[in-house]
């Protein structure tokens, strides 16, 4: 009888998505405490240094190479790792940066409608464009195009590639943090609303800033 291929478990920072599987020649996929564990069995000791050069290309830190003894418990282990893999629908990092985009316009506009409610909000428009010495329709029309850029990065996160999709969404969100600020109003809603907007722009940038290319 043919003795069975060596099973290895192979440890590495970081998660990889199912679709790696076929990348890593079949290999299960499990997430566990930060790692992704890839493991099943190997053919040879040329075909572990491929493997070990695919984590290397794709610039992963790898943790742990081990070889396992295949019995029951391992079985038991690879069938419910490719069942965890089944049941996880990992967010891709595009459809979430877009969705957060979203979020923060919708409480732009919220912010602005409601401000329209306030006695004397076009008063305090135009000492902010005292304060500034800027034209009320300077004022107007910055917030036309930050509100248009915010819009924009809705579609540019989905359709931007890896590299220029990172820095367009960490540029672009701390520019808007400054702005949502920088022409703060002290009315509690204001503030609520901003800080709503801030902590998902924050989110925004955290984002990019840890997005690696394995997801792209």
């Amino acid at each position: 009888m043919d003795t069975p291929p060596p099973l290895y478990e192979i440890r590495i920072a970081g998660h990889l998505s199912p679709q790696w599987m076929d990348w890593f020649e079949g290999l299960t996929i499990t997430l566990e405490n930060g790692d992704t564990l890839l493991s099943g069995p190997v053919a040879d000791q040329a075909a572990l240094h491929g493997l070990l050069k695919k984590v290397r290309d794709l610039g992963m830190q790898l943790v742990s190479v081990n070889q396992v003894q295949f019995d029951e418990t391992h079985r038991d282990h690879s069938k419910q790792g490719e069942t965890k893999m089944k049941s996880i629908k990992k967010i891709d990092t595009k459809v979430l940066l877009s969705t957060l985009w979203i979020v923060v316009m919708i409480n732009m506009l919220k912010a602005d409608i409601l401000s329209l409610n306030i006695p004397g909000a076009a008063e305090e428009v135009a000492r902010t464009a005292a304060s500034t010495g800027a034209s009320i329709p300077q004022l107007m029309l910055v917030g036309a195009i930050m509100g248009q850029l915010g819009i924009a990065m809705i579609v540019l996160s989905r359709v931007l590639k890896y590299g220029i999709n990172r820095w367009v969404n960490i540029v672009v969100g701390i520019v808007t943090i400054a702005y949502i600020w920088g022409g703060m109003a002290s009315y509690p809603h204001y503030i609520f609303i901003a800080t709503i907007e801030t902590l998902c722009l924050l989110l925004i940038i955290g984002l990019a800033w840890a997005w690696r290319n394995v997801e792209a």
